[in-house]
C-alpha cells in the first residue's frame, strides 16, 4: 500500500493541507499514523478523485500430477465459460501441478499475494479442493476479510453460500 505524505496528497488533491486534515478529522478520508508522521493511502487519494481502483476476476486451476494435466486445460475451459456467463470480462488464470498438501505452490502462493494485494476482485476455482485439501473455512474468511469472493464453479455458488 502506497502511502503519501500530507504535502504530496494536498498537491494530488489540490486542496491545502488544512484541508486534509479536516477531512482526516471529520472522517472523510482515512489518514494513517506512522513513525514519520500522517500519511494518507493512495486508495483514498484515488477515492476522493473518482478514479476506480482496478481489479481482476483471478481463476485457478490445478492438478496433482502431470499425468494429468489434461485435467487443467478441462478446469481453464471451465473457468472462462464461467467468467463468459457472469460477464467477467478479462480473467487471469494461475496454475499449478502438485498436491493440495503442498502450500509452496507456485501459482497459489501468486495468488495469495495478490489477494494480500487488494488486486484480485474475485477468485473463482472449479472444484473447492483445488486451492488446498483442507482449509476451506479459513480460505473463505481470508477472503471475506479482503473483500474477495471465492466462486465455485461446481457448486454454483459464492463464498457466502449463496446461489449464483
Amino acid at each position: 500500500m502506497k502511502l503519501f505524505t500530507l504535502k504530496e496528497a494536498k498537491m494530488l488533491l489540490g486542496v491545502t493541507t488544512k484541508t486534509i486534515q479536516r477531512w482526516g478529522k471529520g472522517g472523510k478520508m482515512r489518514v494513517v499514523r506512522t513513525i514519520g508522521g500522517r500519511r494518507i493511502p493512495e486508495s483514498e487519494i484515488k477515492r476522493i478523485l473518482g478514479l476506480r481502483e482496478e481489479r481482476i476476476v483471478v481463476g485457478y486451476v490445478r492438478v496433482s500430477s502431470t499425468t494429468q494435466e489434461d485435467g487443467l486445460e478441462r478446469q481453464k475451459d471451465l473457468m472462462h465459460s464461467y467468467a463468459k456467463d457472469k460477464g467477467y470480462g478479462g480473467m487471469q488464470i494461475l496454475s499449478d501441478v502438485g498436491s493440495g498438501l503442498n502450500e509452496d505452490r507456485k501459482g497459489f502462493l501468486r495468488l495469495l499475494q495478490m489477494v494480500t494485494d487488494r488486486e484480485v476482485s474475485r477468485v473463482i476455482v472449479a472444484y473447492e479442493d483445488r486451492l488446498s485439501r483442507f482449509g476451506f473455512k479459513a480460505e473463505e474468511t481470508i477472503l471475506s476479510l479482503r473483500n474477495r469472493n471465492r466462486g465455485n464453479k461446481q457448486r454454483g455458488e459464492d463464498s457466502s453460500g449463496g446461489a449464483r
